[in-house]
């Protein structure tokens, strides 16, 4: 939470306690009530006009990389959209799949939580399931050995490589082709659209296991 400067708390504390000592006394002639209700506003406005230029100043430390793809002209970009976001994710995911040292791939927070490790084959296993769905073929590569760093990072490289695949060869004439999502009747952008959204629920929990492994995550566009 913000700290905010001393002297708007002390001068909202004061005014209410103005209109306590007013109440209490009984003086309350109409023009001391505007003044002591204008000065109460007068202070909530000065504590607000900083807080509410807080999202564009967070917005103005984005950091995008010069290299982030632009899909406006590409041959299916509303496809290519979808592909940005989840490669993105993709990346994050990678690198901090390698920044974590093997020793902390059986890290969990809790015992009721997914490891560092589990985190990242179910990772992979999803890509596989969702981008095969999109395929329209057998879900491949799950039953992968996925035991060591090595064995993990491989599979979800491997995972990510396939669906690399589906959605290079997607086309934009097709995203509301009829889709399963586990039972629920969908189109294909949902299951597109839903790629990339796991991989961005999952980084969040692998950015938590970092720091609190002392760990800095890097990676992505943006």
């Amino acid at each position: 939470m913000q700290n905010f400067p001393k002297n708007h708390s002390g001068t909202i504390r004061e005014s209410t306690e103005m209109l306590t000592r007013l109440n209490t006394s009984q003086s309350r002639t109409v023009g001391t009530w505007r003044s002591v209700i204008a000065m109460v506003f007068r202070s909530i406005a000065r504590l607000a006009a900083p807080i509410s230029i807080l999202p564009v100043s967070v917005l103005a430390s984005a950091q995008i990389s010069p290299n982030l793809p632009n899909p406006i002209a590409a041959p299916n970009p509303l496809t290519m959209t979808l592909s940005i976001f989840r490669s993105n994710m993709q990346d994050k995911i990678m690198k901090s799949a390698g920044a974590m040292p093997e020793s902390k791939y059986s890290y969990r927070p809790t015992k009721e939580v997914r490891s560092f490790a589990e985190i990242l084959a179910h990772v992979g296993d999803i890509s596989y399931i969702l981008c095969s769905n999109v395929k329209g073929e057998a879900t491949p590569g799950t039953t992968a050995p996925k035991a060591s760093k090595a064995e993990i990072n491989a599979y979800l490289k491997g995972a990510f490589d396939y669906c690399d695949g589906v959605y290079s060869a997607f086309t934009d004439a097709h995203l509301n082709d009829p889709a399963n999502f586990f039972g629920f009747k969908t189109n294909k952008m949902f299951i597109l659209t839903q790629v990339g959204n796991h991989d961005a629920l999952h980084y969040g929990n692998l950015v938590t296991y970092l720091r609190l492994n002392g760990l800095e995550p890097s990676g992505g566009w943006f």
